[in-house]
């Protein structure tokens, strides 16, 4: 019988945590530009009004075994970033890309190279189901906890829970994607 722990996907790697006024960002971005593909999310602070919508806040990628999440100060995107954000040569991929695109792009304009949305592959696959949590549900029967999904976001400090929230969620992106591309043929039937 396996634990109720065992029935999620978590990310267990290194988490570094950092803003452009952090020590250890320069360190963060090299570390991007040498990987070819990350899996990649953000996170915006919700709102419960009719019409209001906040600026990004929280970037997240990932490789197998190491998670960086970027703190935006003032909602400023650093051009270290927007130099990530343009290299073709870096994959970033995540599900609803274009919508994470858009919103970045309130903050700064940029010209978006190498990003890929899971969910086109998935449906050119013969998957129905689309959402990530869904998606990792279907390929790896693995719940993805989307608890901290409408927390707040600007606080001054993370909660441990929205860290590992955010690190899973870029994290469960690259796997998506690995198993998607490597594992499964392009004629897929399998829908759910």
């Amino acid at each position: 019988m396996s634990s109720a722990t065992e029935d999620y996907l978590i990310f267990n790697g290194k988490i570094i945590i950092v803003s452009e006024e952090s020590p250890h960002f320069d360190e963060a971005i090299r570390f991007l530009e040498n990987q070819s593909v990350v899996g990649f999310d953000t996170e915006t602070r919700p709102s419960f009004k009719k019409g209001v919508s906040n600026k990004t806040t929280l970037i997240q990628f990932a490789t197998l075994d190491t998670a960086i999440l970027i703190r935006l100060i003032n909602h400023q995107l650093p051009n270290a970033l927007i130099s990530i954000f343009e290299n073709l040569s870096i994959l970033k991929v995540g599900v609803g890309t274009s919508q994470d695109i858009q919103q970045l792009q309130k903050l700064k304009k940029f010209s978006a190279k190498g990003f890929i949305d899971i969910q086109t592959i998935a449906k050119n696959k013969g998957i129905e189901v689309l959402s990530l949590r869904k998606l990792c549900e279907f390929l790896f029967n693995k719940k993805l906890s989307k608890r901290q999904q409408l927390s707040n976001w600007e606080s001054k400090e993370l909660t441990e829970a929205q860290i590992r929230y955010a690190a899973t969620d870029a994290y469960a992106a690259l796997l998506i994607y690995q198993k998607l591309t490597y594992d499964l043929p392009s004629d897929n039937t399998q829908k759910k």
